[in-house]
């Protein structure tokens, strides 16, 4: 079971989930700071965009998504919309048989870019037409046809409930998440109906977009109430303590619409004029913790500790026994490594440096590195430990790091200068 926090700093929504087990934070959601209009498209936004240039050394079309700011749509990402002849994943990957110059489509942000002055590290945003919009226990996929499902329901449990949903919308397909099963019918036929009448609320204002030719974006991107919602309400939530009654409202019409269960566990904060800190954050140790995020060494409870380094080409970590013997300093540092990597949120490649051990416990460090990566909403993937002992791991993008969002807002957390 998990806490979750709300604060608003720079006037945007951050919330912060803290487990009931450990005590520790877990997770972290960052908006960026208001004002700030230089960022790229942020991660599940939704663009009507029009395509300015098609790279076949790239094999990959460049979109205009309105505003000055622009994305990359590669061949392997582009999906021909329900409706169209041959729908779907298309059998032809060259991008210049997909879509063409002045072409207008509907893209959705796969992960964002990253700006920096140096141009030769700026990257784009990367974009797909696969489009999903995402609730509490579903995602609609408005231009696909289709029932997918998480790897932890059943073929019959799938089976079930997207009949269900066919028969309520035929159109598009959907991806039936873990929590769906437990849900009543009234409560999963709600989340569907909300979902299909935003892609309708997108549809709508795309038509005002190509009618003024200017590339818009038509759908937002959850901000930080609404993602850590859609990524641990189906773990388990006991209290949401808010810090002002607007973030309670956000926060009861979000789950009024995706997950009714919650709307009575919402609170706003009350500090009376003799509490000596008056902010969620600092009262429960947020603000600490977030300090502790910009060290490089953190210390396991055995006595060694793990060293990160974040590198252009990847992430590099390093185990350290200290006083405790090999096996178990590799089990405590496998479960503070998925750890961190969520909360810092690095992605691409990771390296992790284990202490050698015999080849029986081999199997049960890797085990151990998937089972804390189980509900990370990032999806890590462990490859497997080398001969030297290296975990190899790779973690999909989504948004800046947390090392990049705090750098924006460097005056609120300090150690972020």
């Amino acid at each position: 079971m998990f806490d979750v926090y709300m604060e608003v700093i720079e006037g945007q929504n951050h919330a912060a989930v803290v487990s009931h087990k450990t005590g520790k934070m877990e997770d972290i959601f960052l908006d960026y700071p208001r004002g700030y209009a230089f960022h790229t498209p942020k991660w599940a936004a939704i663009y009507y965009g029009k395509v300015t240039q098609v790279d076949t050394r790239l094999n990959a079309a460049f979109v205009d998504l309105g505003n000055g700011k622009q994305g990359i749509l590669p061949a392997k990402h582009f999906w021909k919309p329900v409706g169209t002849k041959g729908s779907g994943p298309p059998k032809h990957r060259d991008i210049s048989y997909l879509v063409g110059t002045g072409e207008w489509l509907f893209v959705q942000v796969k992960a964002e870019g990253h700006d920096t002055d140096e141009e030769v590290h700026r990257k784009l945003a990367r974009l797909t037409t696969k489009i999903r919009i995402p609730g509490r226990s579903l995602l609609y996929s408005p231009n696909i046809v289709g029932i997918f499902s998480s790897h932890w329901i059943s073929d019959r449990e799938e089976s079930f409930i997207g009949e269900k949903l066919r028969k309520r919308h035929p159109r598009g397909g959907w991806v039936i998440r873990q929590m769906a099963p437990q849900l009543s019918d009234d409560v999963l036929y709600c989340e569907a109906d909300h979902l299909v009448d935003e892609w309708e609320a997108a549809k709508e204002a795309a038509r005002e977009a190509r009618d003024a030719q200017k590339p818009a974006r038509v759908w937002d991107a959850p901000d930080a109430i609404e993602r850590v919602f859609i990524d641990y309400a189906r773990r388990g939530i006991d209290r949401i303590e808010v810090m002002t009654r607007q973030q309670a409202a956000h926060a009861r019409l979000w789950t009024e619409r995706f997950a009714p269960d919650l709307t009575d566990k919402i609170f706003v904060a009350a500090f009376s004029p003799q509490d000596r800190v008056k902010s969620l954050f600092e009262a429960h140790g947020i603000h600490s913790a977030m300090e502790l995020l910009n060290e490089r060494t953190v210390y396991l409870p055995s006595g060694g500790n793990i060293v990160i380094e974040r590198t252009q080409a990847c992430v590099v970590i390093d185990i350290n026994a200290g006083p405790s013997d090999s096996y178990t300093a590799n089990m405590e540092a496998a479960e503070e490594i998925m750890r961190q990597i969520r909360i810092r949120n690095h992605s691409g490649i990771i390296i992790c440096d284990m202490i050698s051990s015999d080849k029986g416990t081999r199997n049960q460090l890797v085990t151990a590195f998937e089972e804390n990566g189980r509900f990370d909403p990032a999806d890590p993937q462990v490859h497997g430990l080398t001969r030297l002992m290296m975990m190899e791991m790779t973690r999909r993008r989504r948004s800046a790091s947390l090392r990049d969002k705090t750098s924006l807002i460097a005056d609120k957390f300090p150690g972020n200068k």
